[in-house]
């Protein structure tokens, strides 16, 4: 699981400048953390909770790591296709982003005014793509198959089609 810390440097170093207070501790486990061919796309630090805690956003999921002060470590995992939203607030010097999933509020305070938009839109961006590529399920097309059932009845319903042209784009959907 563990990746070559010079990846790790080089990656980060590719990212350009990025608030880091209080949080070198935790960017010096990050490789502990990542998996192989993992890509970093954005890296910040804020308060969660009330302990300052590193934010990298990847190309697979973000992660939040806080190592403690003398021992321990805490991480918390949230693979981009769970992100349902991400908003972003800014005050005079910092910000704020919320991340929301089915599993609850994530909220991140004290993010550097600039970090705050610049990784609330990488964020939104990686969600975006991971939703877009997620394979359909089956549940999926008995939806849009049902909806679409619903839509063919209400036009049978306002005399755009007959009967007759509403059984066969019905049998046509069923069976495709």
């Amino acid at each position: 699981m563990a990746v070559d810390k010079r990846i790790v440097d080089e990656q980060i170093k590719a990212l350009g400048p990025f608030y880091q207070n209080f949080t070198k501790k935790e960017i010096q486990y990050l490789p502990q953390v990542m998996i192989e061919g993992e890509t970093i796309k954005a890296l910040t630090s804020g308060l969660h909770n009330n302990n300052t805690w590193l934010i990298a956003a990847t190309d697979r999921r973000l992660l939040f790591l806080d190592k403690g002060m003398i021992y321990g470590l805490r991480q918390i995992e949230i693979p981009l296709k769970q992100i349902t939203s991400v908003s972003h607030s800014t005050g005079l010097l910092a910000g704020t982003i919320k991340i929301n999933t089915a599993g609850g509020l994530m909220q991140i305070d004290n993010i550097a005014k600039n970090d705050a938009t610049k990784v609330s839109d990488i964020i939104s961006g990686l969600m975006r793509q991971a939703q877009a590529s997620r394979p359909s399920t089956p549940e999926d097309a008995k939806v849009d198959i049902a909806t679409q059932l619903e839509k063919l009845a209400a036009l049978k319903e306002k005399g755009i089609l007959t009967d007759a042209e509403f059984q066969e784009q019905k049998t046509k959907l069923l069976h495709s």
